[in-house]
């Protein structure tokens, strides 16, 4: 399988080429870039453009064996000194812009995820050095009609594409090959011995498991959108208990039977999560936290109503904090643990005797968390309180 790289990463090769070239009067024909997944890329660079105030040059967006509507497309950087000290990166031609609340950006802002803005600045700090000031405009000639194809219309990110990525790599997604590339993760838990697994669809669960809990890294295994396929591989190899570890957006998806969670063939949870806000929200004393302190008990009909403007997961549960009821992510976990169970006991004679879901947001605290999890957890304890 060959892995690709993000528009991110794009966007960093291409600005750190323009900052050489705007300092050196040369463009490098490729550079070296890190990325968060700790592997260097060498980008090649095209479409060079040298002037005495600002340069400009682009990468080529290359998605591995796992090709979406970016693939191939060029992802633009232009340079200029600005005089100010601080390195300002904005979207030009091709790159949404954020109209909703909820997203990592801030709304009117350039859609361009802070992962990539981070990679950005870190890559022209190389060149560049402290104390010096910079503009940098990310643009993607083809980059409108491209985010027409994407969920960016749905999500209010208008006028192109978003710059992403968290790791800087994109993971093929070949089924057959990933699939059986997942499957060595639970064949070397059976090996050692482990009765639980805890299955992670991506990098932010377990980056989070790992941080928060007292496990082993070999006992979490990635099982990126195969959740189906995985639980029954998990069900053949004998384990006792498995925990569902991840974000809502992605595990939510579980509720509407959607075992295949990918954004091609299942749909946002948006909906799924605020039908059970207005049915639990409104009839149950809250608690702040995680578990068991209470708090006011009623959801105000503003706020239910400011949900459904939300336009990402993501967003519905920071608005829950703020309004004091995060804790309805509880009842989200356990809704979602009895309809793995049944998936479980569905593919007899291979379902687990345990099964628990803890649900994580992007800065990877817990969120929300079944009573089964609970308990399992009170046995193995949290780094945080060993």
């Amino acid at each position: 399988m060959r892995f690709g790289y993000t528009t991110g990463s794009c966007a960093t090769a291409a600005a750190k080429a323009a900052a050489i070239g705007l300092f050196t009067g040369n463009i490098p024909d490729e550079v070296e870039i890190n990325t968060p997944a700790g592997i260097k890329l060498k980008l090649r660079i095209y479409h060079k453009q040298l002037s005495a105030n600002a340069t400009q040059c682009a990468v080529q967006k290359d998605a591995g064996d796992d090709p979406d509507v970016t693939n191939g497309c060029f992802i633009h950087a232009r340079v200029e000194r600005n005089f100010t000290q601080t390195i300002e990166i904005d979207g030009g031609e091709g790159v949404g812009r954020v109209t909703k609340p909820g997203l990592q950006v801030p709304v009117g802002y350039a859609a361009i995820n802070p992962v990539p803005r981070r990679m950005i600045e870190g890559a022209v700090k190389e060149v560049i050095g402290n104390g010096c000031g910079l503009k940098i405009v990310i643009s993607v000639p083809n980059g409108k009609a491209l985010g027409e194809k994407t969920f960016n219309p749905k999500l209010g990110i208008i006028g192109g594409i978003s710059i992403i990525g968290t790791t800087g790599i994109v993971r093929p997604m070949s089924e057959d090959a990933f699939k059986t590339s997942l499957l060595c993760g639970l064949d070397i838990a059976q090996g050692i011995g482990y009765e639980t697994v805890v299955l992670v669809p991506g990098s932010l669960g377990e980056r989070s498991t790992l941080n928060l809990f007292n496990i082993p890294k070999d006992q979490v295994i990635q099982i990126s959108n195969f959740v189906g396929f995985m639980l029954t591989a998990a069900g053949q190899r004998n384990f006792k208990r498995i925990i569902l570890a991840g974000h809502p957006g992605k595990l939510a998806k579980l509720l509407r039977g959607d075992f295949h969670t990918h954004s091609a063939v299942s749909k946002p949870a948006n909906d799924i999560l605020i039908d059970i806000i207005e049915q639990q929200v409104q009839n149950m004393g809250q608690e702040s936290g995680i578990r068991g302190q209470k708090t006011e008990t009623r959801l105000p009909n503003a706020i239910l109503n400011h949900l459904k403007e939300v336009s990402t997961v993501e967003g519905i549960v920071e608005l829950l904090r703020d309004a004091g009821h995060l804790a309805v992510m509880n009842d989200v976990a356990e809704r979602i643990e009895a309809k793995v169970l049944s998936f479980c006991i569905g593919e007899r004679p291979f379902a687990p005797t345990g099964v628990g879901v803890i649900l994580f947001d992007m800065k990877g605290s817990i969120i929300g968390i079944s009573s089964s999890a609970q308990t399992w957890l009170d046995v193995t304890k949290t780094k945080l309180s060993s």
